[in-house]
């Protein structure tokens, strides 16, 4: 728990123990609170990269556009990151917060859009892909050696692989919300703090 978690809980207890703090003071935990967010928000990004890497690494399809799109990301992060930091006017350090939350939520939507688009262009030979898997898996062939031009799918097909498709979007859906929607609901409290602090 932060500083300023404890300060808010502490609020409400009768105590002359109780220790005040100043609006600077309160703005600095505010700050550190949302630049840690930034800081863990650069480390899921660091490792959401790590894993479409080695995807691509092992299916053979190095992810161009995730890694442009990620890059930009990564530097925006960085740069609001440093201004959050250096930041000592509420006001624009409110601006940055939101800066932030706009990137974050526009990186985890064009990013799952992405996903999205790939697989609708390539819903064909994804579902080849998919049912040579089947092939291999079921006969207990791990070295994936049935070339997926050798089926050709019928409709049963595309509907098993559609139900797939959508389950694991599904999934990644609720991993982003679990990962990037943490540091977004940080940020928004943070938010929020300041602008009644203001």
């Amino acid at each position: 728990m932060d500083d300023l978690e404890l300060l808010k809980k502490d609020w409400n207890k009768d105590s002359d123990k109780f220790t005040t703090y100043s609006e600077q003071e309160i703005y600095k935990m505010i700050q550190q609170n949302s630049t840690s967010a930034a800081r863990l928000l650069l480390l899921i990004g660091l490792t959401e990269m790590l894993i479409w890497t080695v995807y691509g690494y092992f299916y053979h399809r190095f992810p161009v556009e995730r890694t442009v799109l990620f890059l930009v990301f990564f530097v925006l992060v960085i740069y609001l990151y440093q201004r959050m930091k250096a930041e000592s006017s509420s006001i624009v350090l409110m601006k940055t917060i939101l800066n932030l939350r706009y990137a974050i939520l526009g990186y985890a939507g064009i990013s799952l859009l992405l996903i999205i688009v790939d697989n609708i262009l390539h819903f064909n030979e994804y579902t080849r892909d998919f049912m040579a898997g089947v092939h291999d898996g079921g006969s207990g062939n791990p070295y994936r050696t049935t070339h997926p031009d050798t089926f050709v799918p019928e409709f049963g097909n595309y509907a098993v692989f559609g139900i797939v498709l959508f389950a694991v979007l599904c999934l990644l859906y609720l991993i982003y919300k679990k990962t990037y929607g943490k540091v977004l609901a940080n940020l928004r409290k943070n938010y929020k703090e300041l602008s009644k602090a203001e």
